[in-house]
């Protein structure tokens, strides 16, 4: 059987709609001849939590989990919010109310590029390059949000020569909750850099919609290699 590393920032006790896609890849794919091997964050910071998804992970699956520098402990810090206290991961507010909130949100979109999930970068790579050598991947395979995780992948094809499929289930750039906030010029470019490089380099770009290859994605990369998975259910 055939091994494909799996970077995902979201994974049990995370819940919520984005860690079901990746649960099910990794449910499923052994069926079709592929064993998931796990690369994920220790404690993440996750905006809804869900103990229960972990009795949905196959027994048999490795799960290799990092540290990591998380900004959000400060942020709580920052605003006075409790630290049990679960908080968007994307945009911190999306109409902040308060002079704090639009310094933290400020912070958020002009420095933590391309989101606030780049302390992870360092330390998935150092394990990601340990994970290859000991378990022999065939293949990569990166699921956003958050961006990071394609960083991470890109890093990990690129010293290790292996093939990456990288899965979008939301967009990145063009993400709705950027419309409204401001983002200097220089961060904006940056971001868009970033996101136009993983979709080049990557071999495989998949994602949730048609509509996001035809008028996102597709448009920032040969559209060739774009393949549309949409998300579904399991009956079981």
């Amino acid at each position: 059987m055939k091994k494909v590393l799996i970077v995902t920032y979201f994974w049990p006790p995370a819940g919520g709609p984005g860690v079901q896609r990746v649960l099910k890849f990794v449910k499923y794919l052994p069926n079709f001849g592929w064993q998931p091997i796990i690369l994920t964050v220790a404690n993440g910071e996750y905006a809804a939590v869900d103990p229960t998804l972990e009795k949905n992970i196959p027994k048999n699956i490795r799960v290799y989990k990092t540290k990591y520098i998380e900004p959000f402990s400060f942020y709580k810090k920052f605003l006075g919010i409790k630290n049990e206290q679960n908080i968007p991961t994307a945009v911190l507010a999306e109409n902040p109310t308060n002079l704090k909130q639009k310094v933290a949100n400020w912070i958020r979109l002009n420095i933590f590029i391309p989101d606030a999930k780049i302390g992870w970068k360092y330390f998935a790579v150092k394990e990601g390059l340990k994970i290859i050598k000991s378990e022999r991947p065939n293949l990569i395979f990166s699921s956003s949000p958050p961006p990071t995780v394609h960083l991470i992948a890109k890093s990990l094809s690129q010293k290790t020569k292996l093939q990456w499929i990288a899965d979008f289930r939301d967009p990145w750039t063009d993400i709705h909750y950027y419309e409204n906030q401001k983002r200097l010029e220089i961060s904006k470019n940056l971001d868009l850099k970033l996101e136009k490089n993983v979709l080049q380099e990557a071999d495989k770009i998949t994602c949730i919609s048609q509509l996001d290859i035809e008028e996102d994605f597709g448009k920032k990369t040969d559209i060739g290699k774009c393949i549309n998975i949409p998300n579904g259910y399991d009956e079981e």
